[in-house]
């Protein structure tokens, strides 16, 4: 069977989706990934199809505009730019999408490609589901929505799910129509996820099903699978072997470190955080290393217990380190627990102060807005998640982990859904 992988985004948007195509090559199917431009050479490094869509999520993160919007930790602002950006390319999007869904038997959306998906497999007369990593939205009386989860209440917690889909209907509606007449598709009377739920759409969530139980009233075609990760350890680690040596050769030479690392979220405020780092070199012995990512040309304090690297597979680096420091994006979490590391989530927007939050309450780290960052705070937070029992936790976590198979789990869904399709 040829499948289609619809993301847009991050790289934390697309990495997942790499493991699940290599799964599904080994199954014995055909995977292609239509993602961002700037994911090419991403996604072919690992010998799978991959088609462009226009757009650069790294370029538009770097912007006068967004920098601000990041620095403010404004996620309605950021929210609202990222609809102005897309809106602009919106014609090219779904263009791009017709043009290269002909070819695959079946389409898979993520969070932010589920509408255009949901018209373009109309539109082709195509099946398709939808795996995502952000907190769940499909109703449940078990728990609150996690953005609103202020208290646990039966109606209460149905109640948060109908508000947080009404949000999503009344802000999206109008583009979604406007996508709708591109393809001559009739505009939709009612709100797009009431359809996706009366189609009976299969829905996963790739995170651990240990972080998460799955709800007993969740509709049948509703379900967790587990992380989707690469086995291979080469995966996802540099391509330049002469840095991995000099990364392994700083390792070598003292105590594992602290990791600190914000992924695809450029650093808001560079001041602020040349300052916080100053503060931990200044007050503890620790060795740190930090990930750059998508923080371009940011200014570091000069000091051999502090690294700065590019990028790093996270399933080589984080069993060499005492602790994580991240953005709080669930699958760099994962990667975490998965190693066993306690957590400190500095989390910027979206879902990362809800993950934040999740982690503290589980026992398995500390969580600080980075409005609120400073380098007494996150040096207090360090040591707050570096005690036996936040490590109990995290190790029991991890070690349940281990046993699951994401990829597998969903491979073997979708096979299922698609065959009765």
């Amino acid at each position: 069977m040829h499948y289609g992988i619809i993301t847009f985004g991050s790289r934390g948007d697309v990495q997942p989706y790499i493991a699940l195509a290599l799964g599904l090559k080994n199954r014995g199917h055909w995977a292609g990934i239509l993602g961002n431009e700037n994911f090419s050479e991403l996604v072919t490094a690992h010998e799978i199809d991959f088609y462009s869509l226009p757009g650069n999520i790294e370029a538009m993160l770097q912007t006068p505009q967004m920098t601000g919007i990041l620095k403010s930790a404004n996620t309605m602002a950021y929210l609202k730019e990222l609809r102005k950006l897309t809106r602009e390319m919106q014609g090219g999007i779904i263009e791009k999408m017709i043009e290269h869904c002909k070819a695959f038997d079946v389409l898979i959306a993520t969070p932010l490609t589920m509408m255009w998906v949901f018209s373009v497999a109309e539109s082709l007369k195509k099946p398709w589901a939808i795996i995502q990593l952000s907190v769940p939205t499909v109703p449940t009386a078990e728990f609150p929505f996690k953005g609103l989860d202020f208290f646990n209440n039966r109606i209460y917690n149905r109640f948060t799910y109908r508000l947080i889909r009404w949000f999503f209907w009344n802000e999206n509606k109008k583009d979604i129509n406007t996508h709708r007449a591109y393809l001559g598709l009739p505009p939709l009377q009612k709100s797009l996820i009431q359809i996706i739920d009366e189609q009976e759409i299969l829905h996963l969530y790739a995170f651990s099903k240990f972080l998460m139980r799955r709800p007993a009233d969740w509709p049948q075609q509703v379900d967790i699978t587990g992380f989707l990760t690469a086995k291979a350890t080469a995966v996802f680690q540099e391509k330049d072997s002469d840095k991995i040596t000099e990364i392994d050769d700083w390792l070598q030479q003292g105590k594992p470190p602290v990791y600190i690392g914000f992924g695809s979220i450029p650093v808001p405020d560079t001041q602020t955080f040349f300052h916080v780092l100053t503060c931990l070199l200044n007050n503890t012995d620790e060795r740190y290393i930090f990930c750059e990512g998508w923080s371009h040309n940011i200014k570091l304090p000069e000091n051999n217990r502090l690294l700065k690297i590019k990028s790093a597979s996270h399933s080589w680096l984080f069993p060499q380190c005492r602790l994580a420091v991240v953005h709080g994006g669930i699958g760099t979490i994962g990667a975490a627990l998965l190693a066993k590391l306690p957590v400190v989530v500095v989390s910027v927007f979206g879902d990362q102060p809800m993950w934040g939050k999740f982690i503290e309450e589980k026992g398995m780290g500390i969580h600080i807005p980075i409005k609120k960052l400073t380098g007494q705070k996150l040096l207090n937070a360090i040591k707050k998640a570096d005690t036996e029992e936040v490590r109990t936790a995290t190790r029991y976590t991890g070690t349940l982990m281990e046993k699951e198979d994401g990829v597998q789990e969903a491979i073997s869904k979708l096979e299922a859904y698609f065959i009765s399709k």
